[in-house]
Order: C-alpha cells, then sequence, then structure tokens
C-alpha cells in the first residue's frame, strides 16, 4: 500500500526547472484525476452509485522532479495513492459523479466531478460510446494549487456481471507552485505550468450481487492503476 499526499510534504527546492516542476504536476494530476472508475454511458434516471475508490501512479522516487518537490517519503512502494469517496448519480441523458478525498489529518483536500455523454447506446449486442469530461481541484496546500481537466472517448460492453471497457483522450493541468522568500532570502518565486497529456486506459467491472468492483489501468505520464468497491443500482 502507497502512502497519501499530505499538506506537510509539498515544498520546492529552489533549483527546480521549469520541466521538473512541470513532471510533478502532470504525475499530481493524474493521482487527484476524478475518474468515477467505470465504464462511461447513462445509468439512467433512477441510477445511483455510491464508493470507495484510490488511484495509484508510479513513481520513480530518486528522479530530480520528484526530490526536488516532496519532503518526505509519501510514495512507499514507489506509489502515490489517494483515496476518494466517489458518488454516481444518473439523470436519462447521463450520468455525473462526483469525487472527494481529504489528506490526513491536514487541511488539503480534492474535488472533483465527471460527466458521461453516450454517443451510443449499449444493447444486448451492441457495445457503447460515450464522452466523460473530468475536472478536480487541489486545495489546502500553502505552496501548491493544481487543477486537472480531463476529455476521453469509451467504449465499453456488458457480458453478463462483467463489463470491459476501453478509453482514450487527454489530461490538462493547470499548476501553481510558490517558493517562499523564507527559503530563498528573496521575493517568492513563482512557478506555473499549464499542459497535456495523453491518456489511455483499460478496466473491467464486475457487478456482484452486493458490492460492484471496478479495476482499471492507465497510461499518462506515468503508469497508474485504479480501484473502487461501490453499492448501487
Amino acid at each position: 500500500m502507497a502512502a497519501p499526499l499530505v499538506a506537510g510534504d509539498v515544498t520546492f527546492d529552489p533549483t527546480i526547472t521549469h520541466d521538473e516542476f512541470q513532471k510533478f504536476s502532470q504525475v499530481a494530476g493524474q493521482a487527484i484525476f476524478a475518474s468515477p472508475v467505470d465504464p462511461a454511458g447513462a445509468r439512467g434516471i433512477l441510477g445511483f452509485d455510491i464508493g470507495v475508490a484510490a488511484n495509484a501512479v508510479k513513481v520513480d522516487t530518486s528522479s530530480p522532479f520528484w526530490r526536488k518537490a516532496v519532503s518526505s517519503g509519501i510514495a512507499t512502494g514507489g506509489y502515490l495513492t489517494v483515496p476518494r469517496l466517489v458518488v454516481s448519480k444518473g439523470f436519462g441523458a447521463g450520468n455525473i459523479a462526483l469525487s472527494y478525498a481529504k489528506f490526513g489529518s491536514t487541511g488539503a483536500k480534492s474535488y472533483g466531478g465527471s460527466l458521461d455523454l453516450p454517443i451510443v447506446n449499449g444493447g444486448l449486442v451492441r457495445p457503447t460510446l460515450a464522452l466523460r469530461g473530468t475536472y478536480a481541484d487541489l486545495r489546502g496546500l500553502d505552496v501548491y494549487r493544481l487543477k486537472t481537466y480531463g476529455l476521453e472517448i469509451f467504449l465499453s460492453k456488458g457480458f453478463g456481471p462483467v463489463t470491459p471497457y476501453a478509453a482514450a483522450g487527454t489530461m490538462r493541468t493547470n499548476a501553481h507552485g510558490t517558493i517562499p522568500s523564507n527559503t530563498t532570502g528573496v521575493p517568492d518565486l513563482i512557478l506555473q505550468d499549464t499542459s497535456s497529456v495523453k491518456r489511455y486506459t483499460a478496466g473491467v467491472r464486475f457487478s456482484l450481487l452486493v458490492p460492484k468492483i471496478s479495476v482499471e489501468a492507465t497510461q499518462a505520464v506515468q503508469r497508474s492503476y485504479a480501484a473502487k468497491i461501490s453499492f448501487g443500482f
């Protein structure tokens, strides 16, 4: 199990470069990405689901981008993990999901959500094709703010209780960092980056008698994995 991010762990080294700040922000963005860990589609007007999910992003802790951005070992086992509460609700034409994460006893929090809009509704033999838009916002860190935006297209097909799915799209990160003046002896240094990376995801959902279990793997700036256990209909 990997340790979750906490507020006191982010401290930027004055020698950090723009490329290193960008790489750190892309990895952090992948960790807070508000995927509902589900195939995209319309759940139906009565559809509702609540569960616990986690994103785990593989990190090379010896890399300069990582050593110059964090002050302690927050990626045990080589993974940065963000556990989240995820609530999904259908509204007829699509599905909306909300995501929330709180990092330990600190004030750091992540809010997010996603919106699914089907292009082709699935059936007995027909797969589902849908668009998903995603947003997440990391707050509560004195020296760091991060927002992520995602747009992906999903293809899925159910086979009884098993629904495999695949997606391709883009994640955009908007990051703002600060190196306080008491660190450098000069006015605060501001770090900023806006960039995009491609995302490719494959996953499967198992709809058991009571819980639903979903797992997925994503290749973006790093390899990451996500899992969710949920209850609903």
